[in-house]
């Protein structure tokens, strides 16, 4: 058998390995974040879910700094300090831009009566392994998908109570491309809830 045949073989098992090792991001441990978990539901996707009655009687929202509540291996990092500090922004970003796009929903740096607070914490990231994430069979197999788990809750800003709160978790789309990042299947995933929060938002203020 010549080389070249025997290198294509042998990046194909290596694919077919890693494919087969590869999990979406588990299903989370509660991890105290959310000042109560009694009320979730499990929803048809898959993820945990409360949305209050009083949901829909706040146009105005702080979006509070994102926590990290996951350990960290600091002496071999997945991520940099710096990679963090930039995904929770991308998550207060994508938040701010589609609940105020459209004419949409006030976006406040003030508690006040009718001002809610969203507070969101991430539970888990995974690593989006860019060589193996940039064709179809890959994709398909999973390997290289990354994701990302997180808890979130909408609280009244002045008395602190629960209007709605959800657990997700989700790896990244196995037939869109996440690009070379290592983190580019959480924000796909980060994209994903931001969007489907400011639907529920419509929704509950009969938009």
């Amino acid at each position: 058998m010549n080389k070249p045949i025997i290198r294509t073989i042998s990046i194909l098992a290596g694919l077919f390995l890693a494919g087969g090792c590869a999990a979406p991001v588990d299903k989370p441990e509660s991890t105290g974040f959310l000042s109560d978990y009694s009320k979730l539901e499990l929803k048809e996707d898959g993820h945990l879910a409360y949305l209050g009655d009083r949901a829909g009687e706040y146009n105005s929202f702080m979006i509070d700094p994102v926590s990290i509540l996951f350990e960290r291996n600091v002496e071999d990092p997945v991520f940099s300090d710096k990679e963090i500090e930039e995904l929770k922004q991308y998550v207060v970003d994508n938040l701010k831009d589609d609940l105020t796009k459209d004419d949409g929903y006030s976006v406040v740096n003030t508690a006040g009566p009718g001002v809610a607070r969203i507070r969101v914490g991430i539970t888990e990231l995974d690593e989006t392994i860019g060589v193996l994430n940039v064709s179809t069979y890959t994709k398909i197999t999973g390997a290289g998908l990354g994701g990302v788990s997180a808890e979130g809750e909408l609280v009244d800003s002045v008395s602190g109570e629960q209007l709605a709160a959800m657990v997700r978790w989700d790896s990244g789309n196995r037939i869109g491309r996440a690009g070379y990042t290592h983190m580019g299947d959480a924000k796909i995933a980060i994209n994903h809830w931001s969007k489907e929060l400011r639907k529920v938002f419509d929704e509950v203020h009969g938009r």
